[in-house]
């Protein structure tokens, strides 16, 4: 008769009563003593007590077998504690000022033999360069200078934009005249970069590059510099999204594309707007000052601020900033 119906119509108390697994005991019938207590047949919770037709205590919790192995496995992968896979996140990184210091020695130098070269009468010096980094993007801070700056050297009937055939041609011959700066060596990797890189790889973190600057020229810093890391690291720059820093979008996008939650990604910076993208995309970001922005205040922007990436901790300084499942 166990588990079938009445004529009436009517069901077993098991079936109509019965707690689902997980359920605190004194909600229980008395036919637990029938069916086992999640999936296991017999009854043999250690503890468990079943006297007059009630059940006065159901033991001690046990999974299913098919479930134990799964689990022992998962707790000993340190998964449990907030460790081992839980804990993997994404570093991404700016290109300039961050990785090497490119700006004053390196795009600021190829502007200006780029303006040589197309016959304009202009040199940007270290501290006119230094307020134009206030715009992303090389295109745009052409258009911004000529706008703004020197209007008597725009000698084109249309104004200066990013789309100018103008501004196209000088920014495309500024990224050859940068290539070949990086190519030759001339430019020295950031302190601590690499072993940064080195500890985020070992974690088993993604890596990946975020730069208003121009792809070729971010590839080509990547591969010369890094060289070791140039088959781990995505690139995300210049016009793989329509609007620069300050604005999110590049980090935004470089999380869809690797798969990690924003939360779990961490900005290195060296500029406050950059510093700015990082957060509004919801990222912890540690800021790494360079040349250009020694004096900056990066304000709530940044969870940390250090002079370079050799004052990092892996562990204690980037490791930490990510979230923790704790279990109960």
């Amino acid at each position: 008769m166990h588990g079938s119906k009445r004529l009436n119509g009517s069901c077993w108390y098991e079936y109509r009563f019965r707690a689902k697994p997980g359920a605190k005991y004194k909600y229980r019938t008395s036919t637990d003593k029938y069916t086992p207590e999640f999936g296991h047949w017999p009854n043999e919770e250690k503890g468990r007590l079943i006297k007059y037709g009630r059940c006065f205590d159901k033991g001690t919790l046990r999974m299913p077998e098919q479930f134990e192995d799964l689990y022992e496995d998962w707790f000993a992968s340190g998964s449990g504690s907030g460790k081992g896979d839980a804990a993997q996140g994404a570093l991404l990184l700016d290109c300039d000022g961050t990785l090497v210091e490119t700006e004053r020695d390196g795009h600021r130098v190829a502007f200006n033999k780029a303006f040589k070269e197309k016959g304009f009468d202009i040199e940007w010096d270290v501290d006119l360069y230094g307020e134009l980094l206030t715009t992303g993007g090389g295109k745009e801070r052409m258009t911004r200078y000529f706008q703004d700056y020197n209007k008597d050297a725009w000698t084109d009937e249309e104004p200066p934009s990013k789309s100018h055939p103008i501004i196209m041609e000088l920014h495309e011959l500024k990224t050859k005249l940068f290539m070949d700066i990086v190519k030759s060596g001339e430019l020295p990797l950031r302190e601590g970069i690499k072993e940064l890189l080195t500890a985020a790889s070992s974690a088993g973190w993604r890596l990946a590059v975020c730069s208003t600057s121009n792809e070729a020229s971010v590839r080509a810093v990547v591969e010369t510099m890094l060289p070791d890391f140039a088959d781990k690291m995505e690139v995300f720059a210049g016009d793989v999204v329509s609007t620069k820093k300050p604005d999110p979008a590049v980090y935004l996008l470089a999380c869809k594309e690797l798969g990690v939650a924003a939360m779990k990604c961490v900005v290195i910076e060296d500029t406050e707007i950059g510093a700015k993208a990082g957060s509004a995309a919801g990222m912890k970001v540690i800021v790494t000052k360079s040349v250009y922005s020694a004096n900056e205040d990066f304000g709530d922007a940044a969870d940390l601020v250090v002079g370079s990436a050799a004052e990092l901790d892996f562990e204690e300084d980037v490791e930490a900033l990510l979230p923790v499942l704790q279990l109960a």
